[in-house]
């Protein structure tokens, strides 16, 4: 059996239980939380910012031919590729455990990520297809923040 710790408008704390997936009988409807969704979302994005980080690793030591030398590349868009190889995988960290740093870790990579190809072409490793995926993946984000923040009132 679940717990979950809420607090009211007025300020009292209460612990109310919730049944697991597992103690229900047959038939019996499963409710569906927005909490548990945003876990899961970012966990998901976890995984995609991991293989991001490695991603960015590979073109840093040269295991992607195909995209070119590393040291060819502009300065610009080296050292981009150089802060997300050290930055994305801290932010999946934080994400997979679900902490508040690594949301905001994550928001911070996504934006930088977002806004640099506004900034100049020789600084950004993704183009505008990733600008739309960031941005998505941001709204998604701050829509089951803000469900599961409405879910605890």
């Amino acid at each position: 059996m679940k717990a979950t710790m809420r607090q009211s408008v007025d300020g009292v704390t209460q612990i109310v239980e919730r049944e697991g997936a597992y103690g229900r009988a047959a038939g019996a409807r499963v409710r569906f939380y927005w909490c548990d969704a945003l876990i899961w979302y970012m966990r998901a994005i976890a995984w995609l910012w991991v293989a991001k980080g490695l991603f960015n690793w590979g073109l840093v030591l040269g295991a992607f031919t195909r995209f070119g030398d590393f040291a060819l590349l502009p300065r610009p868009l080296q050292g981009s590729i150089v802060f997300f190889a050290a930055v994305d995988p801290l932010a999946a960290v934080g994400l997979w455990l679900a902490a508040p740093w690594g949301g905001v870790l994550w928001l911070l990579c996504a934006s930088i990520e977002t806004v640099s190809p506004a900034l100049g072409v020789r600084g950004a490793a993704s183009g505008m297809l990733g600008v739309a995926v960031n941005t998505a993946l941001v709204a998604i984000y701050f829509l089951l923040t803000w469900r599961a923040g409405q879910e605890r009132l």
